[in-house]
């Protein structure tokens, strides 16, 4: 089946631009009691969007009466059901026509947020957005053209929960708990599980299977149950580890909220940095977090989910994790590989990074993680 075509919602930004950018002139910023609706827009993975939650609570902290709208992928929506911090989700790609005409026939917003692609300034300012923010630096410069406030990311080592919440002026939210955003009451295991995710968003991030396979070993002697885990298309992942008669395997098969109920009733969950990892973290599950190419300061629990156990687990610094980039801007604190996995220059055809977390490292992390005697 074709994919849908980018091009009638572009052609409807262009034209709507064409009517709004000679009186950009007059646009002001509107003060905190004025902003009566703000949009959220982005088209982020599940990990960086979920490592945002900070900005939906910095968000009603700062407009406690304000209509607040998330605009995300619609594969994310149903995670949003519960209306964490009051904040409703809508569902949108500039593929799907009737989705960016829907975000057109909305009335208008006083203060549009981009989290971290400032591309979508053109179509904030197309639907008439009063005040854009993003942030400053995105590569190439004319992707932030449009914005009407450019917020610089920390000059000093922070998690990205932390800096996304920056979009906003004013004081940090309060640390994530629970009861901010309700977990999808659902039937779960009966005995004591540990949650194994062996997914990722790249194969760069596999750990290996015979890893994998000896931490369940030990996991399984000390009395506690398996539930297998990947994402939709990575099943071959699980096909060479030898399961038990007590493991579950849920391979892709669950929606975002049901995994993350499956995660909240757990003892713990062990996943490379990936987005069911940050998923795990809004399920206020102990977690184990396993750092190959990413860096743990960004990507890591942080001062906005410090209430959630997390151990990050890998070696640093490590030689090849040398690129200082988020979201397409320099920063030259971060250390991270953002390499496809391949063959070609500037591919990684072998994540030695992964390969240096050994399964005795994962299992003391297991352990300071629950607090537990070895």
């Amino acid at each position: 089946m074709m994919k849908e075509s980018r091009f009638p919602g572009r052609v409807l930004v262009f034209l709507s631009l064409l009517f709004r950018l000679p009186w950009q002139w007059l646009r002001r910023k509107p003060g905190p009691e004025q902003v009566q609706r703000v949009l959220i827009l982005h088209q982020f993975l599940l990990g960086d969007a979920l490592m945002a939650t900070s900005l939906l609570a910095k968000a009603r902290q700062c407009y406690p009466q304000a209509d607040i709208v998330m605009a995300c992928p619609p594969g994310q929506v149903a995670l949003y059901a519960g209306h964490p911090y009051g904040v409703r989700a809508f569902g949108w790609h500039i593929r799907n026509f009737a989705s960016v005409c829907q975000l057109f026939a909305m009335p208008r917003f006083d203060l549009v947020l981009l989290m971290g692609e400032n591309r979508l300034s053109y179509l904030a300012r197309a639907i008439g957005a009063r005040w854009i923010v993003g942030f400053a630096g995105e590569q190439p410069a004319h992707k932030n053209w449009l914005l009407d406030e450019a917020v610089p990311y920390a000059t000093e080592p922070e998690c990205w929960s932390e800096t996304a919440a920056r979009l906003i002026d004013g004081t940090e939210p309060a640390p994530f708990e629970l009861n901010a955003w309700p977990v999808l009451a659902t039937a779960l295991p009966t005995a004591p599980y540990v949650v194994l995710h062996v997914g990722a968003s790249s194969p760069t991030k596999f750990w290996a299977s015979s890893n994998w396979h000896q931490l369940a070993e030990r996991i399984r002697g000390h009395g506690w149950n398996i539930v297998w885990s990947c994402g939709p298309k990575e099943e071959h992942l699980l096909a060479s580890l030898p399961m038990s008669g007590t493991d579950m395997v849920m391979d892709g098969c669950l929606s975002l909220p049901q995994l993350r109920s499956l995660l909240a009733g757990a003892i713990c969950c062990v996943s490379p940095d990936t987005g069911v990892a940050h998923l795990a973290k809004t399920a206020a599950v102990p977690l184990v977090m396993l750092f190959g190419p990413g860096d743990a300061t960004v990507f890591g629990p942080g001062r906005f989910f410090s209430h959630q156990r997390c151990v990050a687990v890998g070696m640093a610094p490590f030689p090849c994790r040398n690129q200082h980039e988020v979201h397409f801007r320099p920063v030259q604190w971060v250390e991270r590989c953002s390499r496809r996995f391949g063959e070609q220059n500037n591919e990684c055809g072998r994540a030695k990074c992964m390969e240096a977390i050994t399964v005795d490292m994962v299992w003391q992390g297991i352990i300071d993680v629950l607090q537990i005697q070895n």
